[in-house]
């Protein structure tokens, strides 16, 4: 998606004056980050900022600063960056929201093909030429059909499935993007000897974008965009949006297919009229459905009311789960009896499921929860990206607050403000991922965290696999209470979450934050789920970097006598209690229920086996410290 940064009023004003100069670097698709990032470097007077925002664009812009605010210039670039690239998802998804119904909701197959390029191009206004290739099983090759902005005898360029960029990704159904001339020529390294004679006396583009048309898991053809500017680029934004373009095309192309050959049936048999006149009533059922769908996403409501929408609507009971923990149930729903299932995917990922039931109208539900799913997965990847922006702000505003700048008051603190008392949370990355998707785990347990919390006084944002939560009460209980609510949430969704101690001071984020993060870290090394306090690490505080590996090996060399023989365990289980009694031997034979001239023993067996004394300070310190470290990462003794 092409990007005109100058057009926005804080950067052209900057350009305008002389205090910014900014150039595009060409970036890598496949590499791009989801988020804009950004890293700042200083050379002499001048600042230079680099942007990343190649996810959406297929560039980063290196912008130089020569202004005596250096900061807050960055701060203001940055903002109109995110502000631009807002403004390109919002207009994309509104044009993809409202493609033509001649594409859409058209039975006639010539005008889908005719109308197909049209509709691209008008979502993706970068693109200079198209083409749009349908596979003929008769020949075994994909054929163009329609193209635009290219010479006529285009028509006559036909490839095999694996030749070239489109038949590799008809073959294989993966989205290709290439960028710049050399990259395109050397995509095209199966061909012909005809096709690559074409190909020589074409002109080469700059950028290529290709995606499979399919319907129902069976492949069409091939969609592919190209731009011959010298700045071109396509981004992996532009695949996704071509994508959904990609899967409307092939509902609508299939299901004229199905209509055409119905009315040729029609015609030939005459006794076939009345599934004739099923069919028609069934396709404008599905049109109608598809508008009756559309309007209800184009409302500014929430998922939630959405589904209710269409609950009443089509009168329909169903269920919906999402992998961020949303879970709705229309009205008449029971759990009980055998239900259908509809997935949700975005980019071939699961990220939610209808469950429904079937009537006397079974096609229609199957069509209805199919394109309901379309529907949600759309919206789906606004929300997250939506919530990405946010996540960001919510870091930079963390940032401001260490850094001690106080809020430039043009929005929202994110309902947070600082009071007396504050406390830092970090939480590692879950023990298992969501649909195999690091990001939308990380979302989840955020939620799921945030829903645990009892204090709403909270700035929570996710940063590198880890979870940041800032807390701030104007008393030292109400942190405690809602520590331990956040320990019975971590223990419930298995997150390891590391707690700083209550600090006033307001500069302490930074250092309340990286001992948390040493905390969670020490849980995580553990294998244990939960909350650990820093102040609670005891002789961890001293294995900061070590791999869990290493202190296992440490245990094991010094208590392997008493825990590899299964007979020597009540030896380890009499040590660990003599050291958790503090050395009192009244004590421990009491907790152990054995006469004290037993325990004697059983301490000299101790000595023996392991070839240390227990009087002697420095080989009692070694047990001490391994049994601790054993009850930790093996399970402790019980009190």
């Amino acid at each position: 998606m092409k990007i005109d940064l100058l057009s926005h009023p804080v950067l052209r004003e900057l350009a305008q004056s002389r205090a910014l100069r900014l150039k595009d670097i060409d970036a890598e698709p496949g590499g791009s980050p989801t988020l804009i990032r950004h890293s700042i470097e200083r050379k002499g007077e001048t600042l230079y900022l680099l942007v990343d925002h190649s996810h959406f664009t297929a560039k980063r812009t290196e912008f130089a600063i020569c202004d005596e605010e250096g900061d807050k210039t960055t701060a203001k670039i940055l903002q109109a960056v995110q502000d631009a690239v807002i403004e390109i998802q919002t207009r994309t998804f509104e044009m993809l929201a409202s493609v033509n119904a001649a594409v859409i909701n058209s039975l006639d197959e010539h005008e889908i093909v005719h109308n197909v390029l049209r509709e691209v191009m008008n979502v993706l206004p970068h693109c200079d030429a198209g083409v749009f290739r349908l596979f003929d099983e008769e020949s075994g090759f994909l054929i163009p059909v329609s193209h635009e902005g290219l010479p006529e005898d285009y028509t006559h360029y036909r490839i095999q499935p694996h030749e070239s960029v489109s038949g590799e990704v008809f073959a294989t159904g993966r989205p290709a993007i290439h960028n710049g001339r050399q990259n395109i020529i050397a995509a095209h390294r199966v061909m012909r000897p005809e096709s690559q004679s074409f190909m020589e006396r074409s002109e080469i583009a700059n950028a290529l974008l290709c995606v499979p048309v399919m319907a129902e898991g069976k492949r069409l053809g091939t969609l592919t965009t190209l731009c011959f500017s010298s700045d071109g680029a396509f981004s992996v934004f532009d695949r996704t949006v071509l994508e959904s373009l990609a899967a409307q095309i092939a509902v609508a192309y299939q299901r004229s297919l199905t209509y055409q050959n119905a009315v040729a049936t029609s015609r030939r048999l005459e006794q076939m009229r009345n599934d004739l006149a099923r069919k028609n009533a069934e396709l404008d059922r599905a049109v109608a459905l598809h508008e009756a769908l559309l309007r209800i996403f184009s409302t500014g409501d929430g998922l939630l009311e959405q589904l209710d929408a269409v609950a009443q609507l089509f009168r329909v009971d169903f269920r919906f789960e999402n992998v961020l923990g949303l879970d709705y149930q229309s009205t008449g729903w029971s759990d009980d009896g055998e239900a259908l299932r509809q997935t949700v995917k975005v980019a071939e990922a699961p990220v939610g499921r209808f469950q429904f039931r079937t009537s006397e109208d079974a096609g229609f539900h199957q069509v209805l929860f199919g394109t309901l799913a379309t529907f949600v997965a759309l919206d789906f990847v606004r929300d997250m990206s939506r919530m990405d922006v946010l996540n960001a702000r919510k870091k930079a505003h963390f940032e401001a607050l260490a850094a001690g700048l106080p809020s430039d008051g043009r929005r929202s603190d994110h309902g947070f403000r600082l009071d007396r008392y504050n406390q830092v949370f970090v939480a590692r990355a879950p023990l298992g991922e969501v649909s195999g998707n690091p990001r939308l785990s990380l979302h989840k347990s955020l939620s799921d965290l945030q829903e645990g919390m009892t204090s709403p006084n909270s700035l929570l944002f996710h940063h590198d696999a880890q979870i940041v939560i800032l807390v701030s009460a104007s008393t030292t209980a109400a942190l405690e209470r809602n520590l331990r609510a956040i320990s019975d949430a971590a223990t419930k969704q298995t997150i390891s979450v590391g707690a700083s101690e209550i600090y006033e001071a307001n500069e302490h984020h930074l250092m309340s934050r990286d001992l948390a993060t040493q905390a969670a870290e020490a849980l995580s090394r553990r294998g244990r789920s939960g909350l650990l306090r820093h102040r609670d690490m005891g002789v961890e505080l001293l294995l900061e970097g070590r791999a869990r590996q290493d202190i296992l090996e440490f245990t094991r060399q010094i208590l392997a006598p008493l825990l590899q023989d299964p007979r020597h365990r009540v030896l380890h289980d009499t040590l660990s209690r003599y050291i958790l009694e503090g050395k009192s031997a009244t004590r421990t034979a009491q907790a152990l229920n054995i006469h004290p001239n037993t325990l004697y023993q059983r301490l000299q067996r101790v000595e023996t086996l392991t070839g240390r004394k227990i009087a002697d300070a420095a080989d009692f310190t070694l047990l001490s410290l391994a049994c601790q470290l054993h009850a930790e990462y093996f399970g402790r003794v019980t009190p």
